[in-house]
């Protein structure tokens, strides 16, 4: 949103970082603009909560695309209500809910897009394998919007291959999947940044960001998240293995995005949406799909009594959270915002360059920019290198030559998570303390005056946009 704010002010949509004071990369190549762009908007003509309103609609139609899937694969595209994979999908959907979360708890990420998106491809390739071919006339004009909205667009083509692949190891027509790969290939060129845009998805995609935990394997989200994912994973062997490998069409999309799920917690809320797309009609030639049958026939009543119940008490929850509100926690794991310390610098009119740790270099430059110019924020791969990310990380852990980057990137002030080991040792450098709340402190270099402001006891909470 940033960016488009100030491509808006100067007329063109920027190729170059002009947030960071920091070295850049060159060109910036922003994968994720038109997204920023359609928040821009919502935002400037319908004000924040329209953020809020978009997130869930893209939640409710990824699960009616998932649910429309599902029930086709299983064969009752126009049964009643109670249909088997209506029942299989409701009992398993809880699964996916949990294993999608992390994909939907911020206001709006640009990867619920490439969700709905693959939502989108396996309804798709669903009715391909009916013998209907107009799909691909919606691929081919839905994809452009895909590659401007987010990089994301590469899972678009790895399903598209893993179904031409699963076509062709099944001996049946894969011809026009190969023709529809190459356009969709030709369509990647219909970016603003041309040529470049394929040589930073391969940056991108080879980068291994060691410090960044939603890119870590499924277990460092510890057991209840590990157990949750293995569940899904032999429920869906066990659907595969009953059913048969000839009668299970997209288990090879299910099982690799259930690997890249297990390598990166990101791609999790993929495999979820992969998971509650096909599995139900999996399951419904296997003992345990009987059985669901039975009990759905026999105890209707109990299970809307239940799901009404669950749902009563999340909405009542939701609504004591306000959930209909965005909220920019000062004091909430895992990314607080430095609420505090951007009024205090606004108040004080301030104009320099600030230090920020990763995570929150972000809400800085929306709030502060063009007065304050930031180290790095969450952009990664389209602003900045490994290195300069790596050093920024090393610093707020005050490792072995900290003070060096000081040196190397001259700096005005510098926001301090409290929590960091950097917070212990910094004042022992001569830089000195000019504002301090319960969950950052802000240094300012020697020389540099500034007021001293303490909000400890204040419980501190935003406002956006």
């Amino acid at each position: 949103m940033a960016l488009i704010r100030e491509s808006l002010r100067v007329g063109h949509l920027l190729t170059h970082d002009v947030f960071a004071y920091t070295s850049t990369v060159s060109p910036s190549i922003h994968h994720e603009w038109g997204a920023g762009l359609i928040a821009y908007a919502l935002t400037h003509w319908f004000g924040g909560n329209a953020l809020v309103i978009l997130k869930y609609l893209i939640a409710f139609l990824v699960g009616a695309l998932s649910l429309r899937c599902a029930r086709s694969m299983g064969g009752c595209p126009t049964q009643g209500l109670f249909c088997l994979e209506w029942g299989l999908w409701t009992i398993l959907c809880p699964i996916a809910i949990l294993l999608s979360r992390y994909g939907f708890l911020s206001v709006i990420r640009a990867q619920a897009y490439t969700f709905l998106f693959a939502a989108g491809c396996f309804w798709l390739f669903q009715k391909d394998r009916t013998g209907n071919r107009t799909w691909m006339v919606v691929w081919l004009c839905i994809f452009p919007i895909w590659v401007n909205v987010h990089g994301g667009f590469v899972v678009g083509i790895g399903l598209l291959a893993l179904y031409a692949l699963e076509r062709a190891l099944s001996r049946q027509s894969y011809r026009h999947l190969v023709l529809l790969l190459a356009g969709t290939f030709l369509e990647i060129f219909l970016n603003p940044f041309g040529s470049a845009y394929f040589g930073f998805i391969v940056r991108a995609l080879s980068m291994t960001r060691p410090h960044i935990q939603e890119w870590r394997p499924v277990w460092v989200y510890g057991p209840g998240w590990t157990a949750t994912f293995l569940l899904a994973v032999v429920i869906a062997i066990y659907a595969i293995a009953k059913s048969g490998i000839r009668h299970a069409p997209g288990a090879l999309i299910v099982l690799a995005t259930a690997c890249e799920a297990a390598l990166h917690c990101k791609l999790m809320p993929l495999f979820a949406i992969a998971w509650i797309s096909h599995v139900p009609a999996y399951l419904e030639p296997t003992p345990f799909g009987g059985w669901v049958a039975r009990f759905h026939q026999r105890r209707t009543g109990f299970v809307l009594a239940v799901w009404l119940i669950v749902a009563t008490v999340y909405f009542a929850d939701s609504v004591r959270w306000q959930f209909w509100r965005i909220r920019v926690p000062q004091s909430e794991a895992p990314y607080p915002y430095p609420v505090g310390a951007v009024e205090y610098l606004q108040a004080q009119r301030f104009t320099g360059k600030v230090m920020v740790p990763f995570s929150q270099g972000a809400y800085v430059s929306w709030k502060l920019f063009p007065a304050v110019k930031v180290s790095v924020d969450s952009r990664y791969e389209v602003a900045y290198s490994d290195a300069l990310v790596d050093t920024i990380f090393r610093f707020y852990a005050a490792e072995p030559g900290w003070e060096e980057t000081l040196r190397r990137y001259p700096t005005d002030l510098v926001l301090i998570p409290r929590t960091s080991a950097l917070a212990k040792i910094i004042a022992e450098s001569g830089w000195h303390e000019v504002y301090r709340d319960r969950e950052f402190e802000l240094y300012a270099r020697p020389g540099l005056a500034l007021p001293f402001c303490d909000r400890t006891a204040e419980f501190l909470s935003g406002v956006f946009p």
